[in-house]
C-alpha cells in the first residue's frame, strides 16, 4: 500500500467515523451493553472498566458476552482471576514533570 492509499484510508474511516450515529457508545442505548462487552473483547477495554461501567460482576460479563456470541478475548482468564486477587488494580505511570513513578487516573472518572 502506497502512503497515498494510506492516507486516503484513514481519511475515509474518519469521515465514516463523523457521519455515523454513535449513541451505541452512550448509556442508556439498547445496544450499549453489547458495544462494550465488544470493546473488551477486542482489547480496546479492561474487564474491570466494563464491569465498572454496566454494573455487573465479572463472570455476569463473561456469561453475557457468551450470550450474544461475543468471542472472548485470550486473557478473559486471567482478568478474571485480576478482579478477585486481592492486589491493588492501579496503574502507574512515569510523570515526567516531577521525574516519578505516579498512580494514573482512570478514565471513567
Amino acid at each position: 500500500m502506497s502512503d497515498e492509499d494510506a492516507i486516503r484510508c484513514i481519511l475515509k474511516a474518519v469521515e465514516i467515523y463523523r457521519r455515523i450515529d454513535r449513541s451505541r457508545f452512550e448509556k442508556g442505548h439498547p445496544d450499549y451493553e453489547r458495544t462494550t462487552l465488544e470493546g473488551w473483547a477486542v482489547g480496546a477495554l479492561s474487564l474491570r472498566r466494563v464491569i465498572r461501567r454496566l454494573g455487573i460482576s465479572g463472570q455476569e460479563a463473561v456469561e453475557r458476552a457468551i450470550t450474544y456470541g461475543i468471542e472472548l478475548p485470550y486473557f478473559a482468564d486471567r482478568e478474571l482471576e485480576a478482579l478477585n486477587s486481592t492486589s491493588s488494580s492501579t496503574v502507574i505511570g512515569f510523570d515526567k514533570s516531577t521525574r516519578t513513578w505516579a498512580e494514573l487516573p482512570d478514565e471513567d472518572e
